[in-house]
């Protein structure tokens, strides 16, 4: 084998290589950013007590480019898989990428739900309260989506930005400390469900009071 076809090849690998690690840092920037709008939004939602159609188009936007930034990620990492497993297979032994791997599958999961269930609820509250009428149970599903959202984005930005972690923290590890993290989002953004029906409730009762 010639010099100059193992310089060619060795040249093609370093590109494909390139490319894949391009299109997985735009489809994190791009998923996280637009993620990040969406929970900003609906933020807004909470405070100012109303969903106008232009907030609703601004999500359906955003949700489009999340969408479409998954798919990046799931391009881009199944390309880094196939790229390790024919030029450097020792890369496959590395616990972070089969975490990360995980960690992109919960996000795929809670986005086919928010597609499902949360875009459509969203529209129908246009002209109206985002929780209004909304039980406990209802409001509490509606905010952990949004909390798995956050955290399962921002997770896997934090262990690309720590290559130590390479080879050396065991995927068991990095689950854990995801699901930790995970665990303390979905019971931060209850507790807000909690105190906004709570809040509803109270609004309610005063307005009873001044009928009778």
């Amino acid at each position: 084998m010639s010099v100059a076809y193992l310089s060619v090849s060795s040249e093609a690998t370093m590109a494909i290589k390139s490319g894949l690690r391009l299109m997985h840092l735009l489809g994190l920037v791009l998923g996280l950013g637009a993620a990040t709008l969406i929970d900003l939004v609906t933020c807004k939602f909470l405070v100012k007590g109303s969903v106008h159609e232009e907030h609703w188009k601004v999500i359906r936007f955003s949700s489009r480019i999340v969408t479409a930034g998954l798919v990046m990620l799931w391009i881009s990492g199944l390309g880094f898989l196939a790229h390790y497993a024919l030029f450097a297979p020792a890369n496959l032994d590395n616990p972070k990428v089969w975490a990360k791997m995980a960690i992109v599958g919960v996000l795929s999961l809670n986005g086919v739900y928010i597609h499902r269930r949360v875009l459509p609820f969203l529209k129908s509250r246009i002209g109206r309260g985002l929780f209004d009428g909304l039980g406990a149970r209802e409001r509490s599903l509606m905010l952990a989506s949004g909390a798995v959202s956050a955290t399962s984005w921002f997770v896997p930005l934090g262990l690309g930005a720590v290559p130590q972690l390479n080879f050396v923290v065991p995927a068991t590890i990095i689950l854990l400390g995801y699901a930790t993290v995970l665990t303390l989002a979905i019971f931060a953004s209850t507790a807000v469900g909690r105190s906004l029906g709570h809040q509803d409730a109270s609004v309610a009762r005063k307005q009873l009071r001044v009928q009778t």
